[in-house]
């Protein structure tokens, strides 16, 4: 089991400053999200992925596009756009040698027409089937999120029958479709987590961890981070924080 830490946008360290912090506090895995690649003006080349990994041992896992990104986009030409997005982050975890990709499964309001929010599915279905392909032709394992029930928002992905439902309609045969426990959703959707790990069990890729009081997603900190990565026990678990402060909260509470 690799332990570490999420590396997003509000984040200012190149990727070697993060992977020295993360050392220092005896962390050794990265998750990049596409977000932060995408708004930095010198995002690290593969060549720089490859050397801090050789260089300081960590593994990585990247996060696909979800600012502004949803599997499900009615507007075909869009949806379309996302399977891109999530395609290139697959080939750029393929090229630096991470060991999954994290991706939404999509959402659409709740105030649409039923009619609406199956489309929207059938949309989502489609984006992750493209997506799963494709990971498979890389060879890197393709975990598709439980997303957290909200009263405006109905997400694909948010109970254990309704994720098992969606991999089931995108019907993808492969060792590399799998599924991303976020223990905070699910705390956040009032579910345990180990309803997810008793439905999907060695499908799980990776565990995102952090905490909340049950009524919001507020990413808080986890000290105990360790016990219930080891009731779940991906390959790769991340502390899922908005700041270094509470990467060390969790750490060294």
């Amino acid at each position: 089991m690799h332990y570490g830490a999420s590396l997003d946008l509000r984040m200012s360290d190149s990727l070697e400053e993060f992977v020295q912090y993360l050392d220092s506090l005896g962390l050794s895995h990265v998750e990049i999200r596409q977000s932060y690649l995408d708004i930095r003006p010198d995002p690290p080349s593969h060549e720089e992925f490859r050397d801090v990994r050789e260089t300081y041992g960590v593994t990585y896992t990247l996060h696909a596009p979800y600012n502004d990104s949803n599997a499900g986009n009615l507007h075909e030409s869009l949806r379309r756009a996302t399977v891109d997005g999530i395609k290139e982050t697959l080939d750029t975890a393929a090229a630096i040698g991470a060991g999954a990709v994290v991706v939404h499964g999509g959402g659409v309001k709740r105030s649409y027409p039923d009619r609406v929010k199956e489309y929207a599915r059938s949309q989502a279905v489609k984006t992750i089937r493209e997506a799963a392909r494709h990971a498979d032709e890389v060879g890197v394992p393709l975990g598709v999120e439980n997303q957290r029930r909200k009263e405006t928002k109905r997400y694909n992905t948010s109970t254990p029958a309704m994720l098992a439902s969606f991999l089931e309609d995108v019907d993808v045969d492969s060792e590399y479709l799998g599924v991303t426990l976020d223990v905070g959703h699910a705390k956040a959707t009032g579910i345990e987590p180990s309803a997810f790990v008793d439905e999907f069990g060695d499908r799980i890729v990776v565990a995102h961890l952090h905490d909340n009081d049950g009524s919001a997603d507020d990413h808080d900190p986890l000290p105990e981070f360790e016990s219930v990565a080891a009731t779940v026990d991906a390959p790769y678990n991340v502390l899922e924080m908005k700041s270094k402060a509470d990467i060390e909260a969790c750490v060294r509470p």
